[in-house]
């Protein structure tokens, strides 16, 4: 590899590296409430950033990507994120908001590495899978308020999960999952009902 071409590589990645700081800035000054890692990747349109909805004291923790297409030729789908306020997205957390919308509600928390997705490429035999349309028969997820999903979990479209539900870490979701019921496994499914204090003390 010549110095130039070491160089232009090095320029690029500055480049890159600066216009994400730069990004995550904006997205910060817009949403004062909001507590943002510095290692965070925004990948979202500067002239989309005005359809973020980022509630008050939102956490994101270190190195998530998020991700946000409004308009995509893959998908007549609108993307779209709106996170709730008190939420805690943690560390490592992947949301793709891409032809269809993420809604999480008030008091959520979404574990370590897992992966919520608004919409797949479609799959058709003896096709190449990454340059066909995305399937808009199931798209977008959205969480109810006080939602824990545990770590390592998928959250695909279509997912629905009720509030004061639970998903238990490791799971797969695809379906929709009613208000204040354990789910896991994958396929997840239901586990169980989550106690009341009542039946805590007794």
């Amino acid at each position: 590899m010549s110095l130039l071409r070491a160089m232009s590589i090095s320029l690029a990645h500055a480049k890159q590296r600066a216009t994400r700081a730069a990004l995550r800035t904006i997205i910060c000054a817009r949403h004062p409430g909001l507590a943002c890692d510095s290692t965070v990747i925004w990948d979202v349109p500067y002239r989309s950033i005005g359809e973020l909805e980022l509630g008050v004291g939102v956490r994101i923790m270190p190195f998530c990507e998020i991700l946000v297409v409004p308009h995509s030729r893959f998908s007549s789908k609108h993307g779209r994120l709106s996170i709730g306020d008190q939420t805690v997205i943690a560390t490592g957390v992947n949301l793709r908001a891409a032809g269809g919308e993420i809604r999480i509600g008030a008091g959520s928390g979404i574990g370590q590495h897992s992966a919520v997705i608004a919409a797949n490429h479609q799959v058709i035999r003896g096709e190449p899978y990454f340059a066909l349309p995305w399937d808009e028969t199931k798209t977008g997820v959205e969480l109810g308020r006080n939602v824990w999903v545990g770590a390592n979990c998928v959250l695909l479209p279509g997912t629905r999960i009720g509030d004061h539900s639970l998903i238990a870490a490791g799971s797969v979701v695809n379906s929709e999952v009613p208000s204040g019921e354990i789910w896991g496994g994958v396929p997840a499914r239901r586990i169980k009902a989550v106690p009341s204090r009542a039946e805590l003390d007794s």
